[in-house]
């Protein structure tokens, strides 16, 4: 077949798609801005698919193929972006069965922590902007970092002094009062969390400091649920 006429064939083609997805998305043809970047794409798209054409240099039956190949990708590029939010979700529930402790966006307000093998919940939350795994605890009254922790999380440990006495699952144990600048879970955020850096804690624990500040938080048959 004459390339003139496959590149004629070509060109049709691909002006109806364009603008038949742009009216299916709404395009705002009657604006100089939509208008002008509507034209932008079908000259740049008519552009590229000439220079394929006249450079092509297999048969007609190979571009054919070649063409369906690249429509196919294309397709599913698009229905992946259609459907991300939907992706997303399921990503997050998958990574959440591999690690319990990653926060898992259930909704705009709503995270969910997965239970561990050991029956606890555990978190990584970023304390002060550095991530760190605790165990969440709500028998503690409130944020307890361990010393290792807290100096991650720019703490100078040095400076403080242990003259407190914090209530944890374990028992109650010497520690240092804090305010932490962010905690974050998710996305839930909240700043100048009141805290304690306790001595021989082997783990930090995510406490009632933190937790209180929630509009809800329960466990619902393997998770616990935070929201906002």
């Amino acid at each position: 077949m004459n390339r003139v006429i496959i590149l004629v064939i070509a060109l049709i083609a691909i002006t109806g798609l364009v603008v038949w997805v742009a009216a299916g998305s709404g395009h705002a043809f009657g604006t100089d801005q939509g208008s002008a970047g509507f034209a932008y794409s079908v000259t740049l798209l008519v552009l590229m698919t000439s220079s394929l054409i006249l450079g092509w240099r297999g048969t007609a039956s190979q571009a054919l193929r070649y063409a369906i190949v690249w429509v196919a990708i294309g397709f599913g590029l698009v229905v992946v972006y259609t459907y991300r939010s939907e992706f997303t979700s399921v990503w997050q529930r998958v990574a959440g069965e591999i690690n319990p402790a990653m926060p898992v966006q259930r909704s705009s307000a709503e995270v969910v922590l997965r239970g561990a093998d050991d029956g606890h919940f555990y978190a990584d939350a970023e304390i002060n902007g550095t991530s760190i795994r605790m165990l969440a605890d709500t028998g503690a009254s409130m944020v307890v970092l361990s010393e290792s922790d807290a100096e991650r999380a720019g703490i100078n440990v040095d400076e403080l002094n242990f003259t407190l006495v914090v209530s944890t699952a374990n028992g109650q144990a010497s520690a240092a009062e804090v305010t932490l600048d962010e905690v974050r879970v998710g996305s839930i955020v909240r700043q100048d969390v009141r805290a304690a850096v306790s001595r021989g804690l082997a783990g930090s624990l995510l406490g009632m400091s933190f937790f209180k500040t929630l509009s809800k938080f329960s466990i619902e048959s393997d998770e616990l649920v935070l929201k906002d």
